[in-house]
């Protein structure tokens, strides 16, 4: 039996099909996303997935590559994923807060090599990060760090997520951070409200 004949303008050009298959670096976001969703699972994708959200403008395609990443939940993709946390787009660091507090098994080892991060914004990250994972260990590194921060954004912080470890040792740790910034009207209230949350709990 001969090929029926097309009709015009219906059938598609291989090379115009083949211009349409799914790549990381299409054009189009839709086809992007498509390439990026075909790595899920591939222990062998993070750095490629890490690459491209450092590039990706689209946030349908970043949302993809984080969830790629968060089905790997190995330490490789929780390290790779932690690196974007002192990255200066906003929303990418917030993607890999969101993404970290989704494999607590491997973002619970980062808190201590982030808490000792110079940058206070990154600091700050994990405090947000330990607040999520609201296990024993969090807990307990959230009172390490309490005792020595040194900056007071970092530390209003520490008292919003001490304030919901209902730890007995939050107690002491949340005052002394109130002597510690006497000057601090703004971490005086955080301390309040957090120990305040504490006496509720």
């Amino acid at each position: 039996m001969g090929l029926l004949k097309a009709r015009s303008g219906s059938a598609i050009p291989a090379a115009a099909d083949a211009a349409e298959e799914p790549r990381l670096d299409h054009p189009d976001p839709m086809l992007r996303r498509r390439a990026v969703q075909a790595l899920h699972g591939d222990p062998e994708s993070v750095s490629v997935l890490v690459a491209l959200l450092r590039e990706e403008g689209d946030n349908l395609v970043r949302q993809a590559a984080f969830l790629a990443l968060a089905s790997l939940n190995s330490e490789k993709a929780a390290h790779g994923v932690a690196v974007m946390l002192s990255d200066a787009d906003a929303a990418l660091r917030n993607g890999a807060l969101e993404t970290l507090a989704s494999m607590p098994t491997h973002a619970g080892g980062l808190l201590e090599p982030l808490g000792r991060d110079e940058d206070p914004d990154v600091r700050i990250f994990a405090v947000l990060l330990a607040g999520e994972l609201q296990d024993s260990a969090a807990g307990a590194w959230l009172l390490s760090l309490a005792a020595s921060e040194t900056d007071p954004n970092v530390c209003s912080n520490l008292a919003e997520a001490l304030g919901g470890t209902g730890l007995p040792d939050a107690v002491p740790a949340l005052e002394a951070i109130a002597a510690r910034f006497p000057d601090e009207p703004f971490l005086a209230f955080a301390v309040e409200t957090a120990l305040q949350r504490l006496h509720e709990a």
